[in-house]
C-alpha cells in the first residue's frame, strides 16, 4: 500500500479515487503498485491504510464546535508588519529555551532511530508511525548511500503555509437566520468543520491570509556535493512564527531522534537570543543566522563612537556613564555623561547635547556586547568564508518545499486534516530520496 501511495505521487496524481481507476484501467501502474491487475484494492482501503499508519480514530468526516473568529475584510487587506518583526515573539523562544536549557539531557540513541525502534511517544499520534518509518526506510538508506553524512550533518530550516481544502465557516447546523446581519451578530451556534485545527495565518511571501496550517522542514546539505535531502518535518498552526517551530524541530531532532547537527543555518526570522543561546551551551551547534534588520533605524544620529579600553567616547571625547548590565540580552548598557547627573554631578554643559548627538531628554545610549554574547560572537565567525558559504546553502530548505508543493502537487490535493496534510507532506519527502537515489547514487544501489 505504501508503495502504491508513492507510486501514485511520483505520477502526479492528487486522489486515491482517480488513482485507483487509473489502475484498473491501465495495469502497468497496478503492477508497479504491486498488485495483481485484477484484483485492485477499493478507495476505503486507501483511507484505511492512510489512517492507521496515522493513529486516527474512526470519527464522523467533520466535528460540531463553536464558530472561528470571522476576519473583517478590512483586516485582509491592511498592510501587515515584517515577517523578521520578532517582538511580539521573541520572549516565547526565550522562554522556550529557558525551559529546555533546565531539562536534563537524554537524548535518543541514533542507531535506534535508524532501525525504527526508537522512542517517539513524545511527538504527535499522527508521527508516531510514519517518522520512524521515514528514517527507518529512507533517511537510513540515503545515509548508506553517503547522500547524507551523519559525522558531519549540516541542515537548513524553512517555514511554509499549507491551504487547507476544508471551508473556514464550516456547515452551519442550525436553523438561525444570519441573513442581512452583521458578522458579529450572526449566531454562535455549533457548525460541522471538516478541518478543525485549521487556522488564519499570514503568509509574508504571497502577501495574504492562508486558512490551513503551517509545515516547516529541516533539509540535510552537504559541502561536498549537490544532494539536499529532507531529514525533518513537521506541521503546526498556521499562524505560529517560524522562529518558535525552528526552535521545536531542532530539539526534536537532537535530542528526540538523536541527530548531531554541527551546523544550522537559518533565516533572520530565527534571529533570537534564546536561540543561540540553547544551540550553543546544550547542542554545540554552529547557527548561521543573518542579523534581523529591524533595529536598523536606531543609528539615525552621530556616527558610531570610538572604544578605548571597551568604554565607549561620546562625541565630546568624555567616557560615557555605565548604567548596568542587561541580561536578557547580554549588553552592557552605556548612556550620556550629561543625561546621567546622578553619577556625574560635576558635568553641567555639553555642546553636543541637543545638536545631533540624540534628540531625547534620556540621553544618548550605547550597548556594547561582551564575548558571552552568542548572537554576535558565534562559533561560526561572522561574515567568514565559512559562513558565507553555510548561509548560501539556507536555500535548499526553500528549494525542497517548492518541490513538494508544485512537483508533487501538494497546493492542487484535495485533503483536510493535519494528520492527514503530513501523510502528504511525508510521501513527498519519501519521493525526493527515492528520485536522489536514482539520480545521485545510481551507481551503487544495490
Amino acid at each position: 500500500m505504501l508503495r502504491s501511495c508513492l507510486a501514485m505521487m511520483l505520477c502526479g496524481q492528487t486522489s486515491f479515487d482517480e488513482w485507483i481507476k487509473l489502475m484498473r484501467d491501465e495495469p502497468f501502474y497496478a503492477l508497479i503498485s504491486g498488485f495483481d491487475p485484477s484484483d485492485v484494492p477499493g478507495v476505503g482501503t486507501f483511507y484505511d491504510f492512510q489512517d492507521r499508519l496515522l493513529h486516527r480514530p474512526r470519527q464522523p468526516r467533520m466535528r460540531q464546535q463553536v464558530p472561528h473568529y470571522h476576519r473583517e475584510q478590512q483586516d485582509k487587506t491592511a498592510p501587515q508588519k515584517d515577517k523578521h518583526d520578532l517582538r511580539p515573539h521573541q520572549n516565547i523562544v526565550n522562554r522556550l529555551a529557558g525551559r529546555i536549557l533546565a531539562r536534563s539531557d537524554q537524548p535518543t540513541p541514533l542507531a535506534a532511530m535508524l532501525e525504527g525502534f526508537g522512542d517517539v511517544s513524545s511527538l504527535p499520534p499522527w508521527e508516531q508511525t510514519l517518522q520512524p518509518l521515514f528514517f527507518a526506510c529512507f533517511v537510513a538508506h540515503s545515509v548508506d548511500l553517503n547522500l547524507i553524512d551523519l559525522d558531519n550533518l549540516h541542515v537548513a530550516g524553512d517555514g511554509s503555509k499549507l491551504p487547507t481544502w476544508a471551508k473556514a465557516r464550516g456547515k452551519k447546523l442550525c436553523q438561525c437566520d444570519n441573513q442581512g446581519k452583521k458578522a458579529d451578530e450572526h449566531c454562535r451556534c455549533y457548525r460541522a468543520y471538516r478541518d478543525p485545527l485549521a487556522r488564519w495565518g499570514w503568509d509574508s511571501y504571497r502577501d495574504c491570509w492562508v486558512y490551513g496550517h503551517s509545515c516547516y522542514e529541516l533539509t540535510a546539505y552537504s559541502l561536498k556535493h549537490t544532494c539536499q535531502l529532507p531529514l525533518l518535518l513537521s506541521m503546526a498552526d498556521c499562524p505560529r512564527h517560524d522562529s518558535v517551530q525552528g526552535l521545536v524541530s531542532l530539539y526534536r531532532a537532537q535530542e528526540t531522534f538523536g541527530l548531531t547537527l554541527q551546523t544550522a543555518s537559518l533565516d533572520a526570522a530565527h534571529d533570537t537570543l534564546g536561540f543561540y543561546r540553547l544551540a550553543t551551551e546544550r547542542w554545540q551547534t554552529a547557527l548561521v543566522i543573518p542579523l534581523n534588520e529591524r533595529n536598523q533605524g536606531n543609528l539615525q544620529y552621530t556616527g558610531p563612537l570610538r572604544l578605548e579600553g571597551g568604554t565607549p567616547i561620546c562625541p565630546a571625547d568624555r567616557p560615557m556613564t555605565l548604567w548596568g548590565f542587561c541580561p536578557d540580552r547580554l549588553r552592557i548598557k552605556w548612556r550620556c555623561p550629561l543625561a546621567a547627573a546622578k553619577k556625574t554631578p560635576d558635568l553641567t554643559a555639553c555642546p553636543f547635547f541637543d545638536n545631533g548627538c540624540s534628540g531625547s531628554p534620556y540621553g544618548r545610549v550605547i550597548y556594547t556586547y561582551p564575548k558571552e554574547n552568542y548572537r554576535l560572537h558565534t562559533l561560526i565567525p561572522r561574515n567568514s568564508d565559512l559562513w558565507q558559504c553555510h548561509r548560501d546553502a539556507r536555500s535548499c530548505a526553500e528549494r525542497s518545499v517548492k518541490r513538494k508543493k508544485y512537483d508533487f502537487h501538494l497546493l492542487q490535493t484535495r485533503t483536510a486534516g493535519r494528520d492527514r496534510w503530513f501523510f502528504r507532506l511525508m510521501l513527498a519527502a519519501m519521493c525526493q530520496h527515492i528520485d536522489a537515489w536514482l539520480t545521485h547514487a545510481a551507481d551503487r544501489l544495490t
